[in-house]
């Protein structure tokens, strides 16, 4: 597994990364009918709480011991895998 600051620049990357993407998304939401915005609410809501895990699991890793690392890096990994899935869904179905 990766040192844990080499990690965590890496997740500084994709955090800026979703950041762009996020904007996006919100320019896209912005000029929808608030019909399409009822509609995709809850997809909303989804890439809001996946964002959440993904944070929380990227404090879990700064603030973990050196026998933790490895467990936390797969599982920051996998939350991010999670968001980046739902913000991609979401950005579809505002295509």
């Amino acid at each position: 597994m990766q040192a844990r600051e080499a990690y965590l620049d890496r997740v500084t990357t994709e955090v800026e990364e979703v950041a762009s993407r996020v904007a996006q998304l919100k320019g896209r939401f912005a000029k929808q009918k608030v019909s399409v915005k009822l509609d995709h609410y809850w997809e909303l809501d989804h890439v809001r709480s996946r964002f959440a895990e993904f944070k929380r699991r990227v404090q879990e890793l700064e603030d973990a011991d050196d026998l933790e690392l490895a467990t936390l890096q797969e599982e920051v990994d996998l939350a991010w895998k999670d968001l980046m899935q739902a913000v991609d869904a979401l950005m579809a179905a505002l295509h």
